[in-house]
């Protein structure tokens, strides 16, 4: 069946994280940190910015061709390069790491396999080792690394923010998004799709457009949700779907863009908490697990996006297992680089 390997990887990746938890340790080196990757890694490296400053930790993101081609400007000073490539094979995550070892950085790898080249390079490695997809587009490669990631960032910062592990949770957002996203698609499908996210929810949101154009060659775009006011909700229309990624601690001004969207289009989604939702937001809901840290939920608010990407290109009788026009990994030529 088409897309049945990308469905069931979005269903079961939960079963990754777990694998990958027992393996989360304090990172050896101190920062400032600069997470760096490409694509899907580089939405992930943003993700794991942002979690890192709410603990207190120094980080910014930088994108691998950045440091490739800027070392000088991207590696300034002294820090750590955490840089983050599925297959470690990566060409611009690999340059990028020989340009940091050259500016005496310490090399911190984040993969899904313990014998790639960049892996075998690195100072010190994090590999989730169920995370590999065995697909083009990246699901559980991406949610295994940033929650590993995320669990190591706490340690580090000796922030005991997680709590107790309660995973089992996760699979309920599977179930909610699948039947929030079947009422998203009447007659008419998107004509594109707007994925709304802030802060620590930036980098997902960019992952799950991307999620979206990768799987259905259909337009999809990701924007700060107080931004989408400043001209890009002037181009929204009633066959456009919004996705709002809520963060409770946003509840008050997210909501109130929420609502203005909804006279503009009814295909408005909200992914949050439920202490997030407001009496006025009738739409399709998805609700992510109360008992996490709002800041740590990016693995699991990611779920809704997937399922929804997968759905939309179904829709369109595409193969989400093949999409056209992509490679699993970017290799590059240059025998004159690094």
């Amino acid at each position: 069946m088409p897309g049945a390997h990308v469905r069931q990887l979005i269903q079961r990746q939960v079963h990754a994280w777990e694998i990958a938890l027992p393996l989360a340790t304090p990172l050896p080196f101190s920062g400032p940190y600069v997470f760096s990757g490409s694509g899907s890694s580089f939405y992930l490296a943003q993700t794991a910015t942002y979690f890192a400053l709410s603990l207190g930790l120094e980080a910014r993101a930088v994108p691998s061709t950045d440091i490739m081609l800027e070392p000088e400007i991207a590696l300034r000073g002294q820090g750590t390069l955490i840089i983050i490539s599925r297959s470690g094979t990566t060409t611009e995550a690999l340059w990028a790491s020989e340009q940091a070892r050259n500016s005496h950085w310490p090399v911190v790898a984040v993969s899904c396999h313990s014998q790639s080249p960049l892996v075998a390079h690195a100072d010190h490695a994090i590999v989730s080792p169920q995370g590999e997809d065995n697909t083009i587009v990246m699901v559980q490669s991406f949610s295994s690394m940033l929650y590993l990631l995320q669990r190591v960032l706490a340690l580090t910062a000796g922030n005991n923010l997680y709590g107790s592990d309660d995973l089992h949770l996760v699979t309920s957002v599977f179930d909610q998004a699948s039947t929030a996203v079947d009422s998203l698609f009447d007659a008419n499908l998107p004509r594109r799709l707007y994925v709304l996210g802030g802060g620590v929810r930036y980098g997902i949101a960019q992952e799950g457009a991307l999620k979206a154009q990768e799987m259905s060659n259909q337009c999809a775009m990701a924007y700060v949700p107080l931004e989408f006011r400043h001209g890009p909700w002037g181009s929204v229309k009633s066959d456009d779907v919004i996705v709002m990624l809520g963060q409770t601690r946003h509840r008050r001004w997210e909501t109130e863009l929420g609502c203005e969207l909804m006279q503009r289009t009814p295909h408005v989604i909200g992914i949050a908490q439920k202490e997030w939702f407001t009496s006025a937001f009738l739409h399709p809901k998805v609700f992510l697990p109360s008992t996490w840290p709002d800041a740590a939920l990016g693995p699991v608010s990611l779920i809704p996006l997937q399922t929804l990407a997968w759905q939309w290109t179904m829709a369109l009788g595409k193969d989400p297992d093949n999409p056209s026009n992509i490679t699993r990994v970017v290799e590059l030529h240059d025998t004159q680089f690094p």
